[in-house]
C-alpha cells in the first residue's frame, strides 16, 4: 500500500513539474513573441524615431535620418553604391544647411517639375505625371502617418529674409515625398490616371477622406493610424511603369545618372 502511495506520490510530483515547465515554457514563449513585436519596427517608425533625434548642428544624427529615407523600400530598388554615397552626403548638407537657416527650401511645385521631367526622361505613360494637387494630396497623408518627420518644419530664419513659408519642405522632406509619388505611379490605382482624369475623378474625394481620417485621428476614435497609400494589390499598369523605369535606367550610364541627380538638385535649388 505504501509503495502504491509512493508511486502515486512521485507521478503527482512528476505531472505538477512539467505543467510547471510546460507554463513556464509558454510564459517564455509569449514573452519572447512580445521582445520580437517591440523590437520590430516599420520604415514609417524608423523615419519618425530618426526625425525625433535631429539635431542640424550634429552631422550625424541628419545623416541618420537622410540614410532612413534613402534606404526607405521603394518599388524601384536600391540606387548603385557610388550614387548612394554622392547623394546622401550632398542631401545631408543641404538638409543641416535648411534647419540652421542658411540653405533654401523646396516648394512642392519643385517636385511637379522634376517627377514630370522624369516621366518625360523616361518616355512613361501619361499617367505618371503629375499635378501640384497630387503632390498636396500625397504630403497631407504622409503628415498624417509621419507627423513628426513631415509635419510643418520651419528653419531658425528665413534664407530669403522674409517669413518662413509653411508650404516649403525640408530637402529630406522633399525627397521623400518625391520618392513616395514615384512609388503612387507604380503601385497605386488612385494615382495611375492622366493628370485631368485624376483631378476631375480623384482628387476631391482623396482629399475629403484624408480630412476625415484626420478628424478621427483628432478626437482620438482612431488609435492605430494609416493614412498612408495601401499597397495592397498590383494593379494592371504597374507591369507596363515598372518596365518602362526599368528601361529607362538600364539605358543610362553613371555619368547620365549622376548628371540627372545635378539636375534633381539643382531644380531645388541644392548645389554641389
Amino acid at each position: 500500500m505504501k509503495i502504491n502511495r509512493l508511486i502515486i506520490s512521485l507521478a503527482a510530483i512528476m505531472l505538477c513539474a512539467f505543467a510547471v515547465t510546460l507554463k513556464g515554457n509558454q510564459v517564455v514563449a509569449r514573452d519572447q513573441t512580445v521582445a520580437r513585436s517591440q523590437l520590430y519596427k516599420t520604415p514609417w517608425q524608423k523615419i519618425e524615431e530618426r526625425a525625433k533625434l535631429e539635431n542640424p548642428s550634429d552631422g550625424n544624427s541628419v545623416r541618420a535620418l537622410v540614410d532612413e529615407i534613402i534606404n526607405f523600400p521603394h518599388s524601384f530598388g536600391e540606387i548603385p553604391p557610388v550614387m548612394d554615397t554622392i547623394v546622401k552626403e550632398r542631401l545631408t548638407q543641404a538638409e543641416m544647411k535648411y534647419k540652421l537657416g542658411l540653405g533654401p527650401g523646396v516648394q512642392e511645385n519643385d517636385i511637379v517639375h522634376i517627377a514630370n521631367t522624369l516621366a518625360d526622361r523616361f518616355q512613361l505613360p501619361d499617367y505618371a505625371r503629375t499635378t501640384l494637387h497630387q503632390v498636396e494630396v500625397l504630403r497631407f497623408s504622409y503628415e498624417l502617418s509621419c507627423p513628426v518627420f513631415m509635419g510643418v518644419q520651419s528653419p531658425k530664419q528665413d534664407s530669403e529674409g522674409s517669413a518662413s513659408n509653411p508650404t516649403k519642405l525640408s530637402p529630406a522632406q522633399a525627397t521623400y515625398l518625391l520618392l513616395g509619388l514615384v512609388d503612387a505611379k507604380v503601385w497605386s490605382p488612385d494615382y495611375q490616371l492622366p493628370p485631368d482624369e485624376w483631378e476631375k475623378t480623384r482628387y476631391g474625394p482623396m482629399t475629403e477622406k484624408l480630412v476625415k481620417y484626420k478628424e478621427f485621428k483628432e478626437s482620438g476614435q482612431q488609435s492605430n493610424p494609416q493614412a498612408r497609400l495601401a499597397l495592397m494589390q498590383e494593379p494592371a499598369k504597374t507591369s507596363d511603369i515598372r518596365t518602362a523605369i526599368s528601361r529607362g535606367i538600364s539605358e543610362m550610364s553613371l555619368t547620365d545618372g549622376l548628371d540627372l541627380v545635378d539636375q534633381a538638385f539643382a531644380a531645388v535649388g541644392i548645389g554641389k
